[in-house]
């Protein structure tokens, strides 16, 4: 199966459903069975996405919705996933970038049987991120006081207008290390492939030469482009712009060399042509131009000029040199990350830890949530005074959240009545009485709400009840099995009985659930 996800994602878009592509490309390259049509439904499962995958005929085509991603069969004689859309009495199939208007008669002849619908929810929880809104709100910041320093600066329009190069040559040179900074550009990816004999990736990545094991074109671009906006904006505060000038035309002639370099590179040595970085000469080139057209001036400048803009070039060099160091390693964090994921998400290799230790006989507890029927049972013994057992009981509710039919939640509250202070012992048997007189929700609610306020008194205000003692045996058996069974600490979760493997976050357990539940234990 392809590993190209933009035909997905445009169908997720048509469905209205928004997700954080960046995410979703690292979660399902986490999965184990990457990048097949269950690792995509799983994905989809984990972002809380409704979604069917199931095997359909050829002749219940008519009976799909109008968009829907299906499994069709490629000249190659492989199986594929695309994008299919009505048209009319048509069918639109996009598969990658490439989109192709078919009969109905054609996509039966291609069918493979096998289809994947996703499904809005009809109410989206929002949640406000407020250092992302901080993070929108930053560079506007910035543009609005950079535009009002040259505004008062008071520099004719020929100066400022140099501007757009250096941005435009920043621009360029961070579309050409797009694989550095993970850029998923469809504009920029489809342009570096316009045709076979062009790559970005290419060019840029190659090291045919031992000097580019060093510094290669891209870095010298990036560079060079942000000393240039550096140096002009210095050089306006300074008031001296056409002393910047004046080395700026020196620089311009050092680089056309450079130019010629790089062309020669491309089409003699590496014979792949890099799109953006012929943009990049071009702009150099107009650079260039519109200095020796609109900037006349004679060539001038002082041995304190030259300093200042040489610092500005080496502090730019040295910054690029070590955040490049810090893209390269984050990015091969990323894919190690991604592939230890994938193996500690494969089920086989779940299943063998969790039976390498014996089955043990759980203490019964009236608190099960989810399906009671179920033969699937997870059970949790945690304590409302355990910081970590917060998080297991938030993977808990997630679980219940996609799983409630399926699964049953068995928890046990580790309590030693007789050691705890009088407002504990009310809690715990508040959380008993919730649950066996007001039902599930409110006890998930209580004991959520709990583990966010953790204040006893505010707490009883809103979750006011008449505990008695009548629990008292059964937190007495639960904890003597606890200690004979020498788990003293909180949380523990057992599946049907086998303790959950300590090499185990628990936060992975909602990947498992799944498989469990089609587990015969």
């Amino acid at each position: 199966m392809n590993q190209d996800f933009t035909h997905f994602f445009d169908y997720l878009q048509k469905e209205q459903i928004t997700i954080d592509k960046a995410e979703f490309e690292f979660q399902i390259k986490s999965h184990p069975d990457y990048p097949s049509l269950l690792a995509i439904s799983d994905t989809l499962s984990f972002f809380s996405i409704d979604n069917l995958a199931t095997r359909l005929g050829s002749n219940q085509i008519d009976l799909l919705p109008e968009r829907f991603m299906a499994l069709l069969m490629e000249k190659s004689g492989d199986n594929e996933l695309n994008f299919v859309e009505k048209k009319g009495e048509n069918y639109s199939v996009t598969k990658e970038k490439i989109t192709k208007l078919i009969s109905k008669q054609e996509l039966v002849d291609r069918w493979a049987g096998i289809v994947l619908l996703a499904e809005k929810k009809d109410t989206e929880d929002i949640i406000k991120d407020n250092k992302k809104n901080y993070n929108r709100f930053l560079p506007v910041f910035v543009l609005v006081t950079f535009l009002t320093v040259l505004f008062y600066s008071n520099q004719d329009l020929r100066t400022n207008l140099f501007f757009i190069f250096p941005v435009l040559g920043i621009l360029f040179s961070i579309g050409a290390l797009k694989e550095l900074f993970d850029n998923k550009s469809k504009i920029i990816s489809s342009f570096c492939n316009i045709t076979a004999s062009t790559s970005c990736t290419e060019v840029v990545g190659s090291a045919k030469w031992k000097i580019f094991e060093i510094i290669n074109f891209s870095d010298l671009s990036i560079v060079f482009f942000v000393s240039q906006f550096l140096g002009l904006f210095s050089f306006i505060l300074n008031g001296n712009p056409e002393v910047y000038f004046s080395i700026q035309k020196i620089m311009l002639i050092v680089a056309i060399p450079v130019l010629f370099l790089s062309i020669y590179y491309q089409k003699i040595v590496e014979k792949k042509w890099c799109p953006i970085c012929l943009l990049i000469s071009c702009n150099i080139i107009f650079e260039f131009a519109y200095l020796f057209v609109f900037q006349k001036d004679n060539i001038s400048f002082s041995f304190a000029s030259v300093i200042l803009f040489g610092f500005i070039y080496l502090v730019v060099l040295f910054v690029w040199n070590n955040l490049k160091k810090l893209f390269v390693k984050q990015k091969e964090l990323k894919e190690e990350l991604s592939k230890s994921f994938r193996f500690e998400r494969n089920y086989d290799v779940f299943k063998n830890s969790l039976f390498a230790k014996e089955k043990a006989q759980l203490p019964e507890s009236p608190i099960i949530l989810g399906n009671k029927e179920s033969t699937t049972k997870i059970t949790v013994i945690s304590n409302p005074y355990c910081s970590h057992c917060k998080g297991a009981h938030e993977v808990i509710e997630t679980i219940l959240e996609k799983y409630n039919d399926d699964v049953q939640i068995q928890v046990i509250l580790k309590a030693d009545l007789e050691s705890e202070t009088k407002d504990s012992q009310k809690l715990f048997r508040s959380l008993m009485k919730i649950y066996q007189e007001d039902g599930e929700a409110t006890f998930k609610k209580a004991l959520r709400n709990w583990f966010e306020i953790k204040n006893t008194k505010e707490w009883f205000g809103l979750f006011p009840t008449d505990a008695t003692s009548e629990f008292d045996a059964i937190f007495g058996s639960q904890y003597k099995w606890c200690a004979e069974n020498d788990y003293n600490f909180t949380p523990a979760i057992f599946i049907n009985g086998y303790e959950y493997p300590k090499m185990y976050d628990r936060k992975s357990l909602q990947f498992f659930v799944g498989d469990l539940i089609d587990e015969e234990f």
